[in-house]
């Protein structure tokens, strides 16, 4: 940058933006139909580890984290060197199924089917009623709402009137607008360790099971959503 900018925060900390990029921090998670964990973390994991997975019965086979389930270089935190700006909150959601519920293999889902991996709207009304998303830094809760009020704001976006046709629906218009971005940025600070959480704080199972009314889509017990939060804002990671 030419210039820098320091922004000021509210406890009086001033941020001098040097180094910075325009560049998110995204984790992934899988949950199947039925789960009935209350915390479902992201962001404690790093590329190679097993990508987190919550079932209802154990999970025979998670998925191996690659570049594009995360880009965390240190899991649960950033490097003494870098520092965090999140602007917005922004959870992607897909939608897909195992072979066997019984057995869930979240490394090779079942070939897609029905207009998977793109969620029906009842799938994502299912999880935007039961779950909450909640973002953490330093044991101190920064954010806290239920899932739909984190719009993704891109994506594949779609609908249809008619009930033998299988709807399509996605987290928001595809387009920024859609975002609802922080007034205040929440700061995440080198070595400051951060989380983020879809809790069920019932337990109650995730009835994402459900069909949407069509007769070619009905309950299905092998379903999962695979969730890719991104953390947008900028993000400093000095080059020497």
């Amino acid at each position: 940058m030419s210039e820098a900018v320091t922004i000021r925060l509210p406890d009086g900390r001033e941020v001098v933006l040097e180094d910075w990029t325009d560049k998110p921090l995204y984790s992934t998670l899988d949950v199947l139909a039925g789960a009935t964990s209350q915390e479902m973390l992201l962001f404690q994991y790093t590329g190679g580890d097993s990508v987190p997975a919550y079932a209802p019965v154990p999970v025979t086979a998670p998925l191996t984290a690659t570049d594009k389930d995360t880009n965390m270089a240190t899991a649960g935190g950033l490097a003494s060197s870098e520092e965090f700006m999140v602007y917005s909150i922004r959870p992607e959601v897909f939608q897909l199924s195992v072979e066997d519920e019984t057995h869930p293999d979240f490394s090779v889902p079942a070939a897609p089917t029905n207009g998977e991996p793109t969620p029906t709207p009842t799938f994502l009304s299912i999880m935007h009623m039961q779950l909450l998303l909640v973002l953490t830094i330093s044991e101190k809760e920064y954010a806290q709402a239920g899932l739909g009020y984190f719009n993704f704001g891109g994506g594949v976006y779609g609908f249809a009137g008619n009930t033998s046709v299988r709807a399509t629906g996605q987290k928001g218009e595809p387009g920024n607008e859609a975002v609802r971005t922080y007034a205040i940025p929440q700061h995440i600070g080198g070595q400051e360790k951060f989380k983020v959480a879809l809790q069920n704080p019932p337990g109650d199972a995730l009835l994402i099971n459900l069909g949407d009314g069509s007769t070619e889509y009905g309950d299905d017990a092998k379903r999962f959503a695979r969730v890719r939060v991104y953390l947008d804002g900028l993000r400093k990671r000095p080059t020497a």
